[in-house]
């Protein structure tokens, strides 16, 4: 299941959410678009559907190839509207497609996650104990968009997804997260964890949007199963 609800900072300032996520059976993905981009809540829509209509989009062993086709293709799909290398980079790319992504991926034995740039991953234990992993990079996080533009290239030509695999042997639960889920990883949202731990959609989504002015920024959770 994926569940979203709007950061307070973004509905005080009339920003659009600019998280989305979608899902199948064996994967579900999060998109966490940049504040600074103009456009980047229409970014992640684009790139959300447009690799779910990839072939063996939910594959883990193929979600690295498909993340790069998709970026090639809304590119090069993109670039007849402007007229140079330049006007392309600072004009479209920077300002709808930077997003960090974050895939979390079902086997018979294992949870798999990838992740690029900065968010959470929940995990839940054999003895229910959530924990709260945390990938932060300050101001500048790495987006995979930024290899396609030349001022970045050569700090990020070389960086890749970041991979975790967790036993189900050991791991009941495992869920994703965009860093604006923050404030209830800190312990500010009173019962977040055993509302996690039920894993009923409409109540985790109501408890997010009851307690809306606590998260400045959006949210958005992504996990297997649910209610």
């Amino acid at each position: 299941m994926i569940i979203t609800s709007q950061g307070y900072g973004h509905y005080t300032q009339g920003l659009n959410n600019q998280d989305f996520g979608c899902e199948t059976p064996q994967m579900v993905l999060i998109l966490d678009g940049c504040s600074g981009a103009k456009y980047s809540d229409a970014g992640v829509r684009l790139f959300a559907q447009l690799l779910s209509r990839k072939e063996d989009c939910d594959k883990e062993e193929f979600f690295e190839a498909n993340v790069k086709s998709t970026f090639k293709d809304i590119i090069e799909m993109s670039s007849k509207y402007y007229k140079t290398k330049d006007d392309l980079e600072n004009n479209y790319i920077l300002e709808n497609l930077l997003f960090t992504i974050i895939a979390c991926f079902q086997t018979e034995d294992n949870f798999i996650v990838k992740l690029f740039g900065d968010g959470y991953i929940i995990t839940q234990n054999k003895y229910e104990s959530i924990s709260y992993m945390r990938f932060s990079y300050g101001q500048c996080p790495p987006y995979w968009a930024y290899k396609y533009c030349s001022e970045h290239t050569d700090f990020f030509k070389n960086y890749n997804f970041k991979k975790f695999v967790f036993d189900k042997k050991i791991f009941e639960k495992v869920a994703i997260a965009t860093d604006g889920i923050m404030p209830a990883a800190l312990g500010q949202l009173e019962n977040f964890d055993r509302v996690l731990k039920e894993g009923n959609e409409e109540i985790i989504k109501w408890t997010l949007n009851k307690n809306r002015q606590i998260f400045d920024d959006d949210v958005t959770i992504g996990m297997f199963g649910g209610k």
